[in-house]
């Protein structure tokens, strides 16, 4: 498990991210039921540190998407620079 993975499995974490994104959405976010129906297990959201920044990145991200990224962090070379995703 990544660092990153663990921080998803804190309840905390989570919803000091919810915190977050409401606020910088102005202070009210409104889901409808018709969002809620629009949401499946198969939808994905990366979450990505951007160091150069210090910025946390929510994207949706496309299922094949992910297995390539997944594969070019496996591929990486030990010289490369590592970021924790």
């Amino acid at each position: 498990m990544t660092k990153m993975s663990k921080y998803l499995q804190d309840p905390e974490y989570l919803f000091s991210l919810l915190t977050m994104i409401v606020k910088k959405s102005g202070g009210k976010i409104t889901l409808t039921e018709e969002d809620m129906k629009n949401v499946s297990k198969g939808d994905l959201i990366g979450m990505y540190y951007e160091p150069e920044t210090g910025s946390l990145i929510l994207k949706e991200v496309d299922a094949k998407d992910m297995l390539q990224a997944t594969s070019m962090v496996r591929e990486k070379k030990k010289t490369e620079k590592v970021y924790d995703n």
